[in-house]
């Protein structure tokens, strides 16, 4: 979507917009990104000192100007105000990283610190960024992205309890403030984890800048979470890959506000009906984390947790196939429905909707192409006399048989519509008058259980409107009806249309 409060910039600030949008357009994000993953991966072999303190702290300052001046400079960006929520975090990450290299110089190494302040602030400014991405979409009312999301959430807060915060919980040796900010890290990233959820769930257009975002937001949780269990279990070690998963995700935010596609809303492609199977299998995963810690946490003693913890697994996979059945039927039902609002019941040819919008469309082609276009009008004689005479059931079924017969005669790309009790339409798609007919000629022949028909055939004119179109046929096909009927007759291609005659029904 674009912003229209960027779109006229500011006179004071657009010398400067116009050399940051052309550094866009050049594929600066290449080179940003390329630069921050290999800052990213000198911190990593480089063995952990102050020079792989510094290049950390220059790292994620870097992220933060990078995409502070994407920001305020790019004239076309979706959602100004999260990505600077967004900027706000990095800096704050920055000021930590700063301030934990100031001690660090000093060997100091106090917990908690005023690092710990800077990082927990970063939290309530992601939160909000990624929230107001996924309100500024507003798809989750009818999705459901948000209850999926927050499902996933709940059932990762069991193995996340179990595995990052119940062992400061029974660490003896923390006080109060350090257990408050060891545990206030993992119940952040659990708060975090529905809302990156809920913008996984609604983006599914797959633009590069989301992707981007998307992967930089789990590569943050991901470092989060090794970090705390990685400290609660005494390997986690400074200077690891665990250190530079956060650059990782520094550099894939700053890639993400950079690239083109940023400018780009956010919107889901899939159709409400049909939700998708990876959905549903994330779902189904999330729902069996918690019995899952049961199993591999009971004690040999506490057989019946045991059983209920397998039970349930075993009853959360079956109520995952027999909603796998519904949503394969549902969506059956769906394209059948679909399929009818565009077919005639009894026959199967195409229906008046459909017919419109096809019409409607190959004209548009004729004229862009200059590609000929003819149109059939095809009425069954004395259908009333046969009606009468065999029954409404033969009627029908006659009708059934020959649209079948007449299908076999037209091409793939040729429409066949019925759009009155036994008048039909063909549409004839880069056909010209001459081929036209004799196509109109095999169907007319071919005509079953001994019924003729009339048809009128009309070649398109620039000028025509599709009313206009179809009423030059029709009344070619009146034509052929006072001439004797069993007939085709063509349309004069210079004339004007001769005027309708009293009594007889126009198309419209």
């Amino acid at each position: 979507m674009m912003n229209k409060s960027r779109v006229d910039p500011d006179p004071t600030t657009d010398r400067y917009a116009a050399p940051v949008d052309a550094l866009v357009g050049s594929g600066a994000w290449r080179w940003l990104l390329g630069g921050g993953l290999v800052l990213t991966l000198l911190y990593v072999v480089i063995p952990y000192g102050h020079l792989a303190s510094a290049i950390y702290v220059v790292t994620t300052a870097l992220a933060a100007f990078a995409v502070l001046v994407a920001v305020r400079r790019r004239r076309r960006l979706f959602c100004p105000p999260a990505w600077l929520l967004i900027a706000g975090a990095l800096g704050l990450a920055a000021g930590g990283h700063v301030v934990w290299f100031w001690l660090d110089l000093r060997g100091l190494e106090p917990f908690p610190s005023l690092a710990d302040a800077f990082y927990l602030a970063v939290y309530p400014l992601f939160m909000a960024a990624l929230w107001k991405l996924g309100h500024r979409s507003g798809r989750d009312r009818g999705d459901g992205a948000l209850s999926d999301a927050l499902i996933v959430g709940v059932a990762a807060a069991v193995p996340g309890w179990a595995l990052l915060i119940a062992p400061y919980l029974q660490d003896p040796d923390l006080t109060l403030a350090q257990l408050l900010v060891s545990t206030a890290y993992p119940v952040a990233d659990l708060i975090l984890l529905p809302l990156i959820l809920r913008l996984i769930f609604l983006h599914r257009a797959r633009a590069t800048a989301h992707l981007f975002l998307l992967v930089g937001m789990l590569a943050y949780l991901a470092a989060d979470m090794l970090y705390a269990h990685g400290n609660s279990a005494g390997w986690y070690g400074p200077g690891g890959i665990t250190d530079g998963l956060w650059l990782v995700a520094y550099v894939l935010i700053v890639a993400a506000v950079w690239h083109p596609s940023a400018s780009i809303e956010p919107r889901s492609h899939v159709p409400i009906a049909e939700l998708s199977i990876q959905r549903l299998v994330v779902l189904g995963a999330a729902a069996m984390l918690a019995p899952a810690v049961i199993l591999m946490t009971a004690g040999v003693d506490v057989e019946v947790v045991r059983v209920a913890a397998i039970g349930s697994i075993l009853l959360f996979l079956l109520v995952i196939h027999r909603m796998a059945g519904l949503m394969h039927e549902t969506q059956r039902q769906a394209d059948e429905l679909k399929r009818l609002s565009r077919t005639d019941p009894l026959t199967g040819a195409a229906n008046r909707r459909h017919f419109d919008d096809e019409l409607e469309r190959e004209m548009s082609r004729a004229l862009r192409s200059g590609s000929p276009l003819s149109l059939a009008f095809m009425d069954l004689d004395y259908f009333k006399r046969f009606n009468d005479t065999y029954g409404h059931a033969t009627g029908d079924a006659m009708l059934e048989e020959m649209v079948g017969v007449w299908r076999s005669v037209l091409r793939q790309s040729d429409l066949l519509a019925r759009i009155g009790g036994e008048e039909f339409v063909v549409v004839l798609p880069d056909t010209g008058m001459d081929e036209a007919r004799q196509v109109v000629e095999r169907m007319r022949k071919r005509t079953p259980r001994g019924q003729t028909c009339s048809a009128g055939i009309a070649k398109f004119r620039p000028s025509d409107t599709a009313e206009a179109f179809v009423a030059r046929a029709d009344l070619a096909m009146y034509a052929a009806k006072r001439g004797g009927r069993d007939r085709v007759v063509l349309a004069d291609e210079d004339g004007e249309p001769a005027k309708q005659l009293p009594g007889r029904s126009r198309y419209h």
